[in-house]
């Protein structure tokens, strides 16, 4: 029941508006921009997820007053729904809950957040994501939040728009994802991270030297294929493992290391392909 519910979850994590599109239009893999938003790694062969709402609700939520008039808002509301001004966000929430995702768990020590609270009530930690859905409330909080809107709060409004820009960024794509949230957990990721599987490390040589010695595009994109593969089964596996209780750390950062490799050949290889085309 549990592998079955986590390759649900990794359906989730891997789906994106590219599932109608050509499957090599849609290899957003490392990055998230309004081109190119979110991260449909598995092409059209995944059925469309359900909207991702609020893993849990509750009437006590947070709420801080509004400057302007008063009125009690909850966190991480902005602008106030009662009067329409702007509002400051304080520091210290996750990035799930600047998005929408989740809502702040309040600390028992009654000062900031419990982040890992929050997260252990999302599917997966909050690794499980839909990227569509994720991507639209990015959207609705932009549309909020845009100084052009504020013109009474430009500063603010360009303070919290940014901050929400980088959450996004960082939430939509799955290595970035698994980074922030093993952070979280105590277990975060460093450049200086290696993969220790012998054989893996020789598999992700080779595949950087096959990529150095393409010299046709054709090469690079059935290289680009067989990758795309790789890291749709990482997601899948690192959703099984944010799903698990405990989340067992040292196995699932190894993964996002493998990971981090994998998203790597992807880069290098888009960037090969511009080369090619500009040698034409």
């Amino acid at each position: 029941m549990a592998t079955t519910q986590a390759k649900r979850l990794a359906v989730r994590a891997v789906r994106g508006v590219a599932s109608t599109a050509p499957r090599h239009a849609s290899r957003g893999i490392a990055t998230a921009t309004a081109a190119r938003p979110v991260l449909a790694l598995a092409g059209s062969t995944i059925a469309p997820a359900p909207t991702l709402r609020r893993a849990y609700s509750s009437p006590s939520a947070p709420t801080r007053p509004c400057p302007k008039c008063a009125a009690p808002i909850p966190l991480p509301a902005s602008p106030c729904p009662a009067c329409g001004g702007l509002v400051p966000i304080p520091s210290g929430l996750s990035l799930h809950s600047l998005l929408d995702v989740s809502t702040p768990l309040p600390a028992s020590s009654g000062n900031g957040f419990d982040i890992v609270g929050e997260l252990g009530r999302l599917p997966a930690h909050g690794y499980a994501l839909d990227a569509r859905d994720l991507r639209n409330r990015m959207l609705r909080r932009q549309r909020d939040l845009h100084p052009d809107k504020q013109a009474a709060d430009v500063d603010l409004a360009a303070d919290l728009s940014g901050r929400v820009n980088k959450a996004y960024e960082t939430l939509a794509s799955p290595l970035r994802r698994a980074e922030y949230i093993l952070k979280i957990l105590g277990k975060g990721t460093e450049e200086t991270d290696a993969v220790t599987d012998h054989d893996l490390l020789m598999e992700i040589l080779e595949a950087r030297e096959t990529l150095e010695e393409a010299e046709e595009a054709s090469e690079v994109e059935e290289m680009r294929d067989s990758n795309h593969d790789k890291v749709v089964n990482l997601v899948r596996r690192l959703t099984e493992a944010f799903s698990q209780t405990p989340v067992d750390l040292h196995a699932t950062k190894a993964l996002a290391v493998e990971l981090k490799y994998w998203v790597g050949l992807e880069e290098a290889a888009k960037e090969k392909l511009g080369r090619l085309g500009e040698g034409r």
